[in-house]
């Protein structure tokens, strides 16, 4: 048979997997590695340290040679620190710069929390950032990789875990471990707080931690700048609109979390007492951790080596002693988790959780609070990251289907055809590949018609009637062509 058969290729598999560091196929020229050698990232990444040098200059970076996308992807996960995964790959593609990015970050928590179990030299290391960071950890060690370096978290007047304002500090590391030398109560109470001097690799940082909710929202064209036009990512939480602490509802029989909220007590600090705070709360919550982790594997106060006073007074560790007598009466010993409940303290610090369940109502104010501020964005992102937060409970259930679909009518609404049309939903197992992100696939089957009839238009006879469909499985054989 002398007519040609046209083979529609099966899709492969994306894997998820895909290297920081390794270049994507395609057509263009060919990407450098992203992983570059000290020399290289020292002559990039210096700031300059002239005394005339301003805060703006510090927080600029080039966008020579960036890839855009046609349409901006939707990339929608569950647990929040999981669109790392989708950022990540779009620094390795070039659709963000290495460096210097923004974060416009809607949420109810700041999600900024300093992990110290981590070194900071793993902030480099894309597959241990994937694996060991989690919901309220993952955006500071990509600031302090330098993948961030503004913050913008637009929040509602009931989250009270950092105060209004802009904020501008370094982040650096101290001893392996990330700190920062901004001394809000939210870095401090975590022992994460450090004087400048002790720093070791800074980088310039600025935060705005801004109410969407009360009327006095700064002028966004003010926040985003020309320059942050090809940089900036915008993420958003759905508990943004509705959150619940889960935690409240931990042991709540023997009234768990208001005892924890004395045991985990945090007196606030100033500038002059920031660092004598700061190691007084390391050492407190060593020794919490200790005697936490002790009842865990011990199950009683039998043998324990009491705290020393100047750490964990008489007055908490009595509390403590007063909390394992609660929850003995009132669970058996098999359904208490003594590291789950310091994980929960861990939680009741300064402000606390935020804890507020929307109304029909009240949502649909915060929907048009939210459709005004992305209005007024001088420039569209270069991605929309989402968080569904319903797993982890921090998004009612209840609520949290109708609020996404609400979001992204929203988004839709706003940025028009400039937005892809079906969001990546990630906690679905949706395959996807930055690189494929190029034909959007409202436009993939009306591509494909009009590609075979112009082959037939061109070929004639010559060519195959019915195009063999190996993506629905169509069976071929070359033999009985």
């Amino acid at each position: 048979m002398n007519d040609v058969r046209i083979f529609a290729k099966k899709k492969m598999k994306n894997t998820k997997s895909e290297s920081f560091n390794e270049e994507p196929e395609s057509s263009e020229e060919p990407l450098r590695k992203r992983k570059k050698s000290s020399d290289e990232k020292d002559s990039e990444n210096k700031m300059s340290t002239t005394a005339d040098e301003s805060q703006q200059d510090a927080l600029v970076t080039s966008t020579v040679g960036l890839r855009r996308f046609k349409r901006i992807p939707i990339f929608i996960v569950d647990y929040h620190n999981d669109v790392l995964e989708f950022i990540y790959r779009c620094l390795a593609t070039r659709h963000l710069p290495l460096e210097n990015n923004t974060l416009l970050h809607f949420d109810s928590h700041p999600d900024m929390v300093i992990s110290r179990e981590i070194p900071a030299s793993s902030a480099y290391d894309k597959e241990t950032m994937l694996a060991e960071l989690s919901i309220e950890n993952w955006i500071m060690p990509a600031c302090f990789a330098g993948h961030f370096n503004r913050v913008i978290w637009v929040k509602n007047s009931w989250c009270h875990q950092m105060p209004e304002g802009k904020y501008n500090f370094k982040v650096g590391h101290k001893e392996d471990k990330i700190s920062v030398d901004c001394c809000l109560d939210y870095f401090i109470s975590e022992g994460n707080y450090c004087q400048t001097a002790e720093l070791e690799q800074p980088r310039d940082m600025e935060l705005h931690v801004i109410n969407n909710d009360t009327g006095k929202v700064p002028d966004p064209k003010q926040l985003l700048a020309p320059e942050d036009a090809a940089n900036y990512i915008l993420d958003i939480d759905l508990d943004f609109f509705s959150t619940s602490n889960p935690f409240l509802e931990i042991y709540k029989d023997a009234n768990c979390y208001e005892q924890l909220s004395q045991i985990f007590h945090f007196e606030s600090a100033t500038e002059s007492t920031a660092v004598g705070t700061t190691e007084k709360r390391k050492l407190q919550l060593e020794a919490l951790k200790g005697v936490f982790e002790y009842l865990e594997e011990k199950r009683s106060f039998e043998g324990i080596e009491k705290p020393d006073t100047d750490v964990i007074s008489k007055e908490v560790f009595d509390k403590i002693v007063a909390l394992a007598e609660s929850l003995q009466k009132c669970y058996a010993d098999d359904e208490i988790d003594w590291l789950l409940i310091f994980d929960s303290g861990s939680t009741t610090d300064t402000n606390g959780l935020p804890h507020h369940i929307s109304t029909e109502s009240e949502l649909e104010t915060y929907y048009g609070q939210f459709k005004k501020f992305l209005t007024q964005l001088p420039h569209t992102p270069v991605l929309i990251t989402m968080a569904c937060s319903a797993e982890d409970d921090y998004c009612p259930r209840n609520q949290v289907s109708c609020i996404q679909e609400k979001v992204v009518q929203i988004l839709k609404e706003v940025f028009g055809e400039k937005v892809h049309d079906k969001p990546i939903l990630h906690y679905m197992d949706d395959e996807w590949d930055v690189m494929k992100l190029y034909c959007p696939r409202n436009q993939v089957s009306c591509i494909q018609e009009k590609v075979v009839q112009i082959l037939k238009e061109v070929f004639g006879e010559k060519v195959h009637d019915k195009p063999i469909l190996h993506y629905m499985d169509d069976e071929w054989d070359v033999m009985k062509l």
